[in-house]
């Protein structure tokens, strides 16, 4: 296993890698500060800049105003214990089929061998999961979800051909933002923005995967990525959902893993020995969430908004009812 610092794989070494990448064809030096300004530390600037320039690391070499690399290859880094053995457990689920060729997982495989896996699937249990996912080995799932992939790689449109779960099948011109996973769900969703012609703008859309009868690469190119993300930024709720993660039942790992698709902030409380979660979510997605956090348990609580705790409060009583009066000593912070 790597150590926790190292100068090979440390901030640093990836900076200066980035930089002698770059500087094949020539950097400014205000080029060259932004690079160490964007991929560094806040302080990287004052650390790294004097011995860039100073030419007393002689990485670098000055012509016509520009910064050229003096070596005649870019460095590379060498996988770690640790990386190398979660790259083997990677390559090990079923699902990776749906990102890899066959050529590529073999030759993965090849340069791993003998490298026992970072974890394997049995490792893992997971409850309350839907038992309707996704059949990610049918080879035309496979090739949906490869011609997404592609798509969303070359920044290429979308004609996708969609069965709804209640309506009727259409063909839709898309522009793919990205593939959301859903644990619970066992499903891949495909998060795009269709034009609206009465409205004359974009509008964003959800696609289950496994409704997408047929796709093919559009023939015009897609919305640039910024006015997606500012698309699918404006639909995220203003307030977030504010929550408190205790020690019980592994729950901050948990929580991590739970909410890792939303847009999120964690800090640690020293005094109280806890951690506050804010969570970034899309009205849409609200059902959703409350599900996932009533999962729970007394292992969390919700502070705000308002109208978020007042569901969880309604969905306690009413599972108490259902349930029995002794289910009440469960959530005896909340109500």
């Amino acid at each position: 296993m790597m150590e926790l610092f190292s100068e090979i794989y440390g901030c640093y070494f990836t900076v200066v890698s980035r930089i002698l990448e770059m500087a094949a064809e020539g950097l400014t030096r205000s080029e060259l500060e932004e690079l160490v300004a964007s991929h560094g530390f806040q302080d990287s600037v004052f650390q790294l800049s004097p011995n860039l320039f100073s030419g007393e690391w002689n990485v670098l070499e000055q012509r016509d105003g520009k910064y050229y690399s003096r070596m005649e290859a870019p460095p590379k880094r060498p996988w770690s214990a640790l990386e190398r053995a979660w790259i083997k457990s990677l390559i090990s689920d079923p699902r990776m089929k749906l990102f890899l060729d066959q050529d590529q997982r073999r030759a993965l495989e090849k340069a791993l061998a003998g490298v026992p896996p970072l974890f394997e699937a049995r490792d893992f249990h997971v409850y309350d999961r839907h038992l309707d996912g996704d059949d990610t080995t049918d080879k035309a799932y496979i090739a949906c979800f490869r011609t997404i992939v592609l798509a969303l790689k070359e920044s290429r449109s979308l004609i996708i051909a969609y069965n709804p779960p209640n309506g009727t099948p259409m063909v839709r011109q898309v522009h793919p933002y990205r593939i959301c996973y859903s644990m619970r769900d066992d499903k891949f969703r495909l998060q795009c923005a269709v034009f609206d012609n009465r409205k004359k703008q974009l509008r964003k859309n959800t696609l289950n995967v496994a409704r997408i009868s047929s796709v093919s690469l559009g023939d015009i190119p897609c919305a640039a990525r910024t006015e997606l993300e500012e698309l699918f930024s404006q639909s995220l709720c203003t307030s977030p959902m504010v929550m408190e993660i205790y020690r019980e039942r592994n729950a901050l790992e948990r929580c991590m893993l739970q909410f890792a698709s939303f847009e999120r902030q964690t800090e640690y409380d020293i005094n109280r020995d806890l951690h506050t979660c804010r969570v970034w979510y899309d009205p849409d997605d609200e059902t959703e969430l409350l599900i996932r956090v009533l999962s729970f348990g007394p292992a969390v609580k919700v502070l705000e908004p308002a109208g978020f705790v007042e569901q969880i409060k309604k969905r306690i009583q009413r599972q108490m009812e259902l349930s029995g009066a002794e289910e009440r000593s469960h959530y005896p912070d909340i109500l």
